[in-house]
């Protein structure tokens, strides 16, 4: 504790903050990961009702940042710490779901973004489908052509072989029963 400047005072402020499992080991992981006061009192003045300290430790590992919060909250979100921590490992970020809206997208659901990050769908992936005619998607079928490798050379492909005017449904059950 005595490496990590664990102080008496510290501890004590930590305390104060009335943190759930406080204990030794996650005071040695505040000081490593600067979780201290000001970071606490910037997150809950940012509109978070923060208590978790394995949570704080997880904010300050992944970037999560009383901006980023503020950035969701005047866009409309009240996201809980669990998807603001898979927002920052999956790059979700507020930058780039403005990408998103001028895209058409804006304030699609969290957890759908979440998902576009993990699956690929990106506002260039957006774009070039938009140019194929396929103007706004809906983000559940965004996902599913990502899953199933629709792609937009996939439909190009497809168009050059005389194929048009395919719905995005009929796309992606081509895929699934492997019809290139």
């Amino acid at each position: 504790m005595a490496v990590q400047d664990v102080s008496l005072e510290f501890a004590r402020q930590m305390r104060n903050e009335q943190l759930t499992d406080l204990d030794a080991d996650k005071l040695i992981a505040f000081r490593v990961f600067h979780v201290d006061s000001n970071f606490i009192e910037e997150l809950r003045s940012a509109g978070l009702k923060i208590s978790d300290s394995d949570k704080l430790v997880a904010f300050r590992i992944h970037g999560v940042t009383p901006e980023m919060i503020r950035s969701l909250h005047q866009a409309g979100y009240t996201p809980d710490e669990d998807t603001l921590i898979a927002m920052r490992i999956h790059g979700a970020t507020p930058e780039w779901m403005e990408k998103l809206k001028n895209c058409g997208y804006d304030h699609v659901n969290l957890e759908q973004l979440i998902a576009f990050r993990i699956h690929g769908v990106s506002p260039e992936f957006i774009e070039k489908l938009q140019d194929l005619g396929y103007s706004h998607p809906d983000p559940d079928e965004l996902v599913a052509m990502r899953i199933h490798n629709v792609t937009p050379e996939y439909i190009s492909d497809l168009r050059a072989r005389g194929m048009q005017n395919l719905s995005i449904d009929q796309l992606v059950s081509m895929r699934i029963h492997g019809i290139d």
